[in-house]
């Protein structure tokens, strides 16, 4: 399965600003959260997964390429959330829920400490975490 982007998706944005997707997996009520391995920014804090969207790549398919590089699977953007801006930089990420395809989680440890499964209560309650997670849980609640 492949995804073609769109001539008019990919997005534009003023010098300094760096675009991020995260990818909603869930399964039920939890949903797929990770740690970030110690050797990346911000490592040791949880969150849900995701990256940067590359130049010349859309949002859509940043979401498909990282949770790939990162977990090893195969995901199809179903729909996007809504985009939230990170309060300590000028990352804006886009947020996408995603279905999964296929293939098993597979963390690459280069990037990823642990993987669990969480409700948005187990969520909330994670130390350390990313300040865009309560903004993605607020996403999640509507």
């Amino acid at each position: 399965m492949s995804f073609q982007a769109q001539p008019n998706q990919v997005e534009v944005e003023p010098k300094g600003v760096r675009r991020g997707v995260i990818g909603i997996l869930n399964q039920g009520d939890t949903y797929l959260f990770i740690r970030r391995a110690a050797g990346v920014a911000k490592g040791g804090a949880w969150c849900f997964p995701g990256g940067h969207v590359e130049p010349g790549e859309t949002p859509r398919l940043a979401v498909v390429r990282e949770l790939k590089e990162e977990l090893d699977i195969l995901v199809e953007p179903v729909r996007r959330l809504g985009s939230v801006q990170v309060t300590d930089s000028r990352h804006i990420l886009a947020v996408w829920h995603v279905r999964h395809v296929e293939g098993r989680v597979k963390p690459d440890a280069r990037e990823i400490a642990e993987v669990q499964w969480l409700t948005a209560e187990q969520i909330r309650l994670m130390r350390p975490t990313l300040a865009s997670n309560d903004r993605v849980l607020e996403m999640l609640a509507r």
